[in-house]
């Protein structure tokens, strides 16, 4: 198995429009950038505390936690398990996208995806750029 060299720690709930775009923008990220460079961790996993994903994360050598709303899971599992994060970013608080509540996890357009996917390929550039 080849780790990536940043990791996603993405909320990627589907259970509202924020959580679903944060997992759609996170995929796409994937595919234009490359597996080799970009991973998505398992937030389920992490959170029941599963030994191989913990082992994993840990051995990442830069981790970006992106949560879609102002109750930031994402952030709240990383710090509970002592993960270290280069950058964090939230739909809600840094490109004022509005979380439109419980089951509305088809209410995103195209537009969303792409301001979403901008913000995280900005970071990662970000951290390409002082990791050299």
């Amino acid at each position: 198995m080849k780790i990536p060299k940043i990791g996603l720690l993405t909320c990627n709930s589907g259970s509202s429009n924020s959580g679903t775009l944060t997992g759609i923008a996170s995929v796409e990220v994937i595919k234009e950038l490359g597996a080799d460079l970009i991973g998505i961790c398992s937030l389920p996993a992490l959170a029941n505390q599963i030994p191989r994903q913990l082992s994993i994360t840990k051995n990442l050598k830069h981790l970006i936690v992106i949560d879609g709303c102002s109750n930031t899971c994402a952030k709240k599992v990383a710090e509970k398990l002592g993960l270290t994060y280069d950058s964090c970013l939230n739909l809600e608080n840094d490109l004022m996208m509005q979380k439109a509540g419980p089951f509305t996890a088809l209410q995103y357009s195209d537009e969303d995806v792409r301001k979403v996917k901008d913000a995280i390929k900005a970071r990662i550039g970000q951290l390409l750029i002082f990791s050299k």
